[in-house]
């Protein structure tokens, strides 16, 4: 199972070629990573996308923090 990291503020997606294919990461301030702690972090590979701001890379599950 993925560990689940809360983000606040916006999150910004960035696409680039790589090895010929596109792939998608991300940039989020992240409040409880469970090795980076608070502070900006930028991911792995996105495999998805939800509405509700929650998506999902290689290796975390991300979630927007509630009240933000």
């Amino acid at each position: 199972m993925k560990p689940v990291v809360h983000y606040i503020n916006d999150v910004t997606f960035h696409s680039f070629e790589y090895k010929g294919e596109q792939v998608e990461v991300a940039r989020c301030h992240a409040v409880d990573h469970p090795r980076l702690g608070f502070g900006a972090v930028q991911t792995s590979r996105i495999v998805k996308k939800e509405e509700d701001g929650t998506f999902e890379t290689l290796n975390t599950i991300y979630k927007p923090l509630k009240g933000n």
